[in-house]
């Protein structure tokens, strides 16, 4: 007779259980892989739009929710519009470790700590659960132009369908006083790709041929993708060729490539380096093959013995950017160059050591897999994105257009907003939390995006 309140308590304290924790968690769930995403602005490219520290929530469905345990998204109720505000998956960095989708396979995403994969063929010591802590990464920015647009970009100024916009959305801002040769101020007229265009390969310029490699890469996720690089001398490989006088502006899209050069010890800098100085020096060919065939270097050696020792090995990479290769590209036209004699007639011939120069060219190849690819079909729309903050954002201008399936929100609400700009409170140093009331930006708490002007 004792014994059945206790198979009462136990039948009450599960349904309670269930429902108290277990439904609400589900729901939670739900909510958070078909409903919203939250995300925090940690740059300034935005301002003064939206600013660093601004906490927003995102709505999934509104261009597609996620199909669990696919790279599929269910159909959304509609596309990306020009002045969507936009979070999306940034298209540079691999979205699975190595670039490897056969090696990898992932696990889940564990919010605030990153990306957990599952290693399949671990080298020795290495443990098998990778922690992709940094990534994939997101990004936010406005959506400026759709597939079918005329897009161009100079002095800075978007030109859209032809006309230049002076105007900026919301509450963007320039801040450059001087203006160079930078994908931030010079963007050749293209048009955005549309659904079954077909791109060539052998017809683009580099840095539109780096930006299609990123477009394949966006619409095959479960497929490695690779760009191999050949520099032919009168036809022959010859990718063991060094290039003395190596030139290239000095950007902030070029920083890879500047440290190569700096820490090879081959070029002396006499004066402090400013945006838009030329810098010059020995670079190797085989440099910018390594890296075009990757397309991004990984910031932790993975045979690094204290980073396999732990429960999981971390990862963590930073890309490239397009421009670089355009670089290359000038300095093997440079290489190409022939000067010419003007005899006394008017008369233009070229010179007999212009007639024995060698001629330069560089052979590409795309790879979607094993399979080598002169030309790619559009898949999905695409669209051009730009941050508010016009001459301090990472956007399109450097590496391409972004695919809507690397699109994983509309931003919506700012339900959170904490000015630490000057770093003075930490959350590791409670002597510091005291600042937290007068640091939460109060107006800004529900401000709707859309309604930003």
């Amino acid at each position: 007779m004792e014994q059945t309140p206790q198979k009462k308590s136990a039948k009450t304290f599960l349904k309670s259980f269930t429902r108290e924790v277990i439904v609400p968690v589900v729901l939670a769930l739900i909510v958070i892989q078909y409903v919203i995403q939250a995300f925090q602005i940690p740059s300034g490219s935005m301002e003064d739009s939206l600013k660093t520290g601004d906490f927003l929530l995102g709505l999934k469905f509104t261009y597609g929710s996620p199909i669990p345990f696919s790279n599929q998204k269910f159909p959304g109720y509609a596309e990306p519009k020009h002045g969507d505000v936009v979070i999306f998956r940034y298209p540079g960095e691999p979205e699975y470790p190595d670039n490897n989708p056969k090696r990898y396979t992932h696990l889940f995403n564990a919010l605030m700590l990153g990306n957990y994969y599952w290693d399949h063929s671990p080298e020795k010591g290495q443990p098998r659960l990778v922690h992709y802590a940094d990534g994939p990464k997101d990004y936010i920015k406005r959506c400026v132009a759709v597939s079918g647009d005329p897009v161009a970009v100079h002095g800075g100024k978007l030109y859209l369908n032809g006309k230049r916009q002076d105007s900026l959305p919301a509450f963007g801002k320039w801040t450059a006083s001087v203006r160079s040769l930078s994908p931030r101020d010079e963007v050749a007229e293209f048009v955005v790709p549309s659904v079954g265009d077909t791109l060539y390969v052998d017809s683009l310029p580099m840095i539109k041929l780096w930006w299609l490699r990123s477009l394949v890469a966006q619409e095959n996720p479960d497929s490695s993708v690779s760009l191999d690089l050949s520099l032919l001398r009168d036809g022959r490989e010859n990718n063991n060729y060094v290039f003395n006088d190596f030139r290239f502006p000095v950007e902030n899209d070029r920083g890879i490539v500047l440290n190569a050069m700096l820490s090879s010890n081959q070029t002396v800098v006499q004066k402090r380096l400013t945006l838009g100085d030329t810098l010059s020096g020995a670079m190797p060919f085989s440099y910018f093959k390594n890296l075009a065939k990757v397309g991004f270097l990984p910031l932790i050696d993975p045979k690094d013995v204290d980073n396999n020792r732990g429960f999981s090995r971390l990862v963590s990479y930073v890309s490239f950017e397009g421009s670089i290769l355009q670089d290359l590209e000038g300095n093997v036209n440079r290489l190409n160059m022939v000067s010419t004699s003007v005899p006394e007639s008017g008369d233009s011939t070229v010179s007999p050591e212009a007639a024995a120069k060698p001629h330069f060219e560089i052979q590409r190849n795309l790879y979607l897999g094993s399979e080598k690819i002169d030309r790619y079909v559009v898949k999905y729309p695409q669209y051009f994105m730009m941050g508010d903050n016009r001459d301090n954002s990472a956007d399109s201008r450097y590496w391409g257009v972004v695919s809507l399936r690397n699109i994983r929100a509309k931003a919506f609400v700012i339900y959170f907003s904490f000015d630490n700009d000057d770093q003075k409170f930490a959350f590791g140093n409670p002597f510091t939390w005291w600042r937290i009331p007068f640091r939460i930006r109060y107006t800004r708490i529900g401000k709707i995006i859309d309604l930003i002007k």
